[in-house]
């Protein structure tokens, strides 16, 4: 090698030495840089979300696994330069009863930046019947499923379902259809009265409503005013169907989203409802006749499921949560934080709703329908409220 030729590689050598140097002491920009997953959070169905990486130079992409499952996921890319927003995640099915999660980690430069993905378990289907409106069944020591024809002429069938704890002198959850027909016409009975399905013994009395500071209503988890005809409407009015209600809650903004539903309900074919309430956060005890202690709940919430065979929303099915603290209230109307999907509802209550909606319209769509943001549907759950429609009412 001639002079020239070593003095010349000797300079190139230098001179990338000294580029490299610049380009491995670079400062990673947090704002520039970092990575976003579509559906964090997703069903147990097989599919795939789209990755995003936000960065200014080389880059590459891993996956890690949490837990013992592995190898469930894949990239389609996992290194590149500059930003990139069309990388796909692929996932196969989750069939366990545990959910699973991984971590696709970004690594620029001596930098990792972090995303989480969760895939849900596998819904387990309910030990009930196959009615549309039940949640997960989960009975225990005290806790256990009831559920109360409706004699109603044209219709021979359920009028509720609740899942009735005999330890709070409560239920958790009644679930029943809802429409103009089922409502039917009367008027209040006021027939207050032990469930005959349930011993006396494990149920309040409350003849004379409850007792105890604040004051407390006799509270329907099933409302009177939901099945107006004489023999279904007494049963709204078994001791176990009732929950020790704040007033001002009670009269005011429960009232009022009672009300809404029933309007939203008659824009259906049919609506498919779970009313409950949380007892782990009870705000207090109230008393029965008896002197008997009664579970006072946190929380009230309503799970909708709304049926409409013509439906103008691009879906036959709509539904959305709604979780309200209980307290007294300034305002009689809901506000837009009680809006909710039924995902996120299921993350408050730890209930799983709507069980035997897959088998309807099939897991997929019915991981859609669950995971589906009540603003979307802003014609059907906000104001005004929608308009009565004159159709032949059914249940499936």
């Amino acid at each position: 090698m001639s002079r020239f030729s070593k003095w010349f590689f000797s300079f190139f050598v230098t001179v990338a030495a000294a580029a490299a140097a610049v380009v491995s002491c670079e400062e990673i920009s947090a704002e520039n840089t970092g990575i976003t997953i579509s559906g964090q959070s997703v069903s147990s169905d097989a599919g795939s979300c789209t990755v995003s990486v936000k960065a200014s130079g080389r880059w590459v992409l891993s996956i890690v696994y949490d837990g013992d499952q592995d190898g469930w996921a894949s990239l389609t890319t996992t290194s590149g330069r500059g930003s990139k927003d069309d990388i796909l995640l692929a996932y196969t099915e989750n069939t366990s009863e545990e959910s699973r999660s991984l971590r696709v980690v970004l690594t620029v430069g001596n930098s990792d930046f972090i995303a989480t993905f969760v895939q849900r378990k596998v819904k387990t289907p309910a030990t009930g019947p196959g009615w549309l409106e039940l949640p997960s069944i989960a009975e225990s020591d005290g806790v256990e499923f009831h559920s109360h024809d409706m004699a109603l002429s044209g219709y021979s069938g359920r009028n509720y379902s609740f899942l009735y704890d005999s330890n709070h002198l409560v239920a958790h959850w009644v679930a029943y259809p809802l429409n103009t027909g089922l409502i039917g016409s009367g008027d209040r009975g006021n027939d207050w009265g032990y469930d005959p399905d349930i011993p006396q013994a494990d149920q309040p009395t409350l003849f004379s409503g409850f007792s105890g500071s604040p004051g407390f209503d006799r509270g329907h988890q099933l409302p009177s005013a939901d099945r107006l005809t004489p023999a279904s409407n007494a049963q709204t009015f078994y001791f176990t169907n009732i929950t020790p209600q704040l007033r001002n809650f009670n009269q005011r903004i429960w009232a009022s989203f009672e009300g809404r539903v029933r309007e939203w309900a008659a824009s259906s074919d049919t609506m498919y409802v779970v009313t409950g309430c949380t007892l782990d956060n009870s705000i207090g005890t109230a008393y029965d006749n008896n002197g008997r202690e009664v579970t006072v709940p946190g929380a009230y919430f309503k799970a909708l499921l709304w049926y409409n065979s013509h439906s103008t929303y691009g879906s036959r099915y709509v539904a959305a949560g709604f979780y309200l603290e209980h307290r007294n209230y300034s305002q009689p109307a809901l506000t837009q934080d009680m809006y909710m999907s039924i995902d996120e509802l299921e993350e408050l209550t730890g209930i799983d709703f709507f069980v035997n909606l897959p088998d309807k319209v099939g897991a997929s769509t019915a991981a859609g329908i669950e995971a589906q943001d009540p603003a979307d549907y802003g014609g059907l759950w906000g104001l005004p409220a929608p308009a009565r429609q004159s159709r032949c009412r059914e249940i499936n």
